[in-house]
């Protein structure tokens, strides 16, 4: 039991600390339609990040820190900023009693473009 515990509390600490990547910067294909975008297969098509945005300091440093790992690595080295800010995303409705409550996440999303060197 309490190793099944640890686990638990491992992976939800390993979740809380880490972003996730939206898109990809880069060409990412027409997907084989005629109605895509011109700019879809553009190679200088920038990528978009988002983390979590609540919680201790500690947790927002880490999932930042995360962001930055991941574009690095997306874009094989150097990146720019292109643009920032917070977003809220959810509406779960979470009953208490005889009235509801809607609860609601704050994410951080980074968009971003790969920088060439």
């Amino acid at each position: 039991m309490h190793s099944l515990t640890g686990i638990c509390i491992l992976v939800l600490l390993t979740v809380s600390c880490g972003a996730q990547m939206v898109s990809r910067p880069g060409a990412v294909g027409r997907a084989g339609t005629k109605y895509a975008p011109i700019n879809e297969a553009e190679v200088s098509r920038s990528g978009v990040i988002k983390y979590l945005n609540e919680g201790d300091d500690y947790f927002k440093v880490k999932r930042r820190d995360d962001a930055y790992k991941q574009m690095y690595e997306s874009c094989g080295g150097s990146y720019h900023i292109d643009s920032e800010g917070p977003r809220v995303e959810g509406g779960t409705v979470v009953p208490i009693g005889d009235i509801s409550v809607v609860t609601t996440s704050q994410y951080w999303y980074i968009q971003f473009s790969c920088a060439s060197d």
